[in-house]
């Protein structure tokens, strides 16, 4: 907290606003002890830089304690001013009651002498709607009718909050509580500190608050559920206009508020925060670690993970023998480089990783290293941004880099060790005819599974040029396959050697990352070609996109790869006769 609580309880009473009597009889007596949370009474459920939350018992009552307590020097100079986050939730949460959107009942505040808090009365049987959500889809098909209720209601209580002249700055489903006691869905709206009430709330407003929303449920809500969501929005709020162009508007102002939510996590990666550390661990050796991950991708168990910086420290301290560890497993030992898996003991956590050490195969690239970072730490960056935008890729745990002042020396990558199977290894276990998998699919399941397979790598070729990524070797050799039977196999990119971002992504360097991997398909005897064009349409599909005319993507495409056929086969050639001995 910022501040020290006064003595005299009368004079403490003063301060606070009760929302009525009832809440002033409950809580008149414990002032002096919401403004001081001690350990025995309240448990700490959510802390960050700006906010501390608890959860406590006073007499009969379950309640929530939220202090505010952010450093910047506009909440300083606001709270000096009289302007309380703590008032404004307090005020929005009533205004939101009286007008039928149901939010947390707000009991009592207090923003005086350096203290400021808000108390509201505890919700049971509530969890975020992403963790309803996610929790749904797992239950088939009478999950995704509860979902089908759930997104009406969730659009009534938003319509009824813009019809109440209020926006929430903050509007995605981790603000968004579900009731679980219920038999029909009962959304609740919380964290009411980042919203604020206009007299009239124009349609631009509207929609970019609503772009909030679809930021945050885009990859797992279908088209025909925005449009749903839409549809009782546009009854609850009474807002004017078609459902077309309020989605056009609403995908507008998606697609800019993703970009700078995009960027702004981008920026953090280099920096010392919640979830990133700079390292300086001795002997020329500088780089990043990950301390706690936000994303959730590849059923990575590293993610689940919170380290401290002095954990990677101690895990780092030498550098140099991390490649001589007893159980050091050597997957690649090439011109370019050594690559080696093994257990890595951070802190308490025993992580399984791979270490990856760059070798400089052309002396000019010292000149080039001295103008950029090293390869370890641009593919822990990309690893990191490719995770942000919901793109599977091995969790990037540590990059390091040792420079003898501008020359780089040597540089050191370590991820999270992916349980899976090489895409065109997968493919030939489980889809060919004559299988090598202990448990044998029969022709319809492997039929489904090809099927599965070869849409997502479509989609996730898709989803690397829709964020402007160019990757140079993209190949079925550099993506695995995680994949339980009974589940939807997951592709994971890994190897980011060949990944770049671009200002500018041309048709024609799209054309050329989908002719590398048709090419790699080819030499896949179990994928034919009806599974090469459902890659092709995986790549080409959009939400009601309706038929596509997908004949003169195909033609380019297998006549550019009948080239890079023809041209890999005059190297091999010429590499062949190069090799062979004179007079054989």
């Amino acid at each position: 907290m910022s501040g020290t609580a006064p003595d005299n309880p009368h004079r403490l009473r003063e301060k606070v606003r009760f929302a009525g009597k009832a809440a002033e009889a409950l809580l008149g007596d414990h002032i002096a002890a919401l403004c001081e949370p001690d350990a025995e009474r309240w448990q700490q459920v959510k802390h960050n830089v700006s906010r501390t939350v608890y959860r406590g018992r006073l007499g009969e009552a379950e309640v929530y304690l939220k202090h505010y307590h952010s450093p910047s020097l506009v909440h300083r100079i606001a709270r000096g001013l009289g302007f309380s986050d703590a008032m404004c939730e307090m005020r929005s949460s009533e205004h939101l009651r009286s007008r039928g959107v149901h939010s947390p009942v707000a009991l009592a505040a207090m923003c005086a002498d350096g203290v400021e808090w808000l108390v509201t009365a505890a919700l049971p049987g509530t969890i975020t709607a992403d963790e309803w959500h996610s929790r749904q889809l797992a239950r088939g098909r009478d999950g995704r009718a509860a979902i089908r209720r759930a997104i009406a209601a969730v659009a009534k209580i938003v319509g009824r909050m813009h019809a109440a002249g209020v926006i929430h700055r903050d509007l995605h489903c981790g603000n968004i509580l579900m009731r679980t006691d219920t038999a029909s869905p009962q959304p609740i709206l919380a964290d009411l500190h980042r919203v604020s009430r206009r007299r009239r709330l124009s349609r631009r407003a509207r929609a970019a608050n609503l772009a909030q929303l679809l930021h945050d449920r885009r990859d797992f809500t279908t088209r025909t559920d925005r449009l749903r969501f839409l549809k009782y929005y546009l009854l609850a709020s009474g807002a004017a206009g078609t459902l077309r162009g309020w989605q056009i508007m609403i995908e507008k102002f998606a697609r800019r508020h993703t970009g700078g939510q995009h960027a702004q996590r981008d920026r953090r990666i280099t920096r010392d925060n919640r979830y990133f550390t700079r390292l300086a661990v001795g002997h020329g050796w500088h780089g990043h670690a990950v301390l706690e991950s936000k994303r959730r991708l590849a059923g990575s168990q590293a993610a689940e993970l919170v380290f401290t910086a002095e954990d990677w420290h101690r895990a780092l301290a030498r550098p140099e023998g991390l490649f001589s560890h007893p159980q050091a497993l050597v997957v690649k030992d090439s011109r370019g480089s050594l690559v080696v898996r093994r257990p890595l003991q951070v802190g308490r956590h025993t992580v399984e990783v791979v270490l990856k050490r760059r070798r400089r195969k052309r002396p000019w690239k010292i000149i080039a290293d001295l103008l950029r970072p090293a390869r370890a730490i641009r593919a822990f960056k990309l690893g990191q941004v490719l995770l942000t935008r919901r793109i599977p890729t091995a969790l990037p745990l540590a990059a390091l880099e040792r420079r003898f002042g501008p020359f780089l020396l040597d540089s050191i990558l370590i991820t999270e060790a992916v349980d899976g199977v090489r895409l065109n290894q997968f493919v030939d276990t489980h889809l060919a005819r004559n299988g090598r998998s202990e448990n044998r699919l029969d022709s319809a399941q492997q039929r489904q599974l090809a099927q599965e397979v070869l849409w997502q790598l479509g989609r996730l070729v898709q989803r690397l040029h829709d964020n402007k990524f160019a990757h140079r070797d993209l190949k079925a050799t550099n993506m695995l396959v995680s994949w339980a039977k009974g589940q939807v196999p997951e592709i994971i990119l890994i190897d980011l050697d060949g990944l770049k971002r671009v200002r500018h992504l041309t048709a024609r360097r799209k054309f050329q990352g989908l002719m590398r991997l048709n090419v790699s398909l080819l030499k896949c005897p179990s994928v034919n070609h009806a599974g090469r064009l459902r890659m092709l349409l995986g790549y080409l599909r959009r939400p009601g996109s309706g038929r596509i005319n997908f004949k003169p993507y195909w033609r380019v495409l297998e006549r550019w790869s009948d080239r890079k056929l023809d041209r890999q086969i005059r190297s091999r050639r010429r590499r062949q006769r190069a090799a062979r001995r004179p007079g054989t």
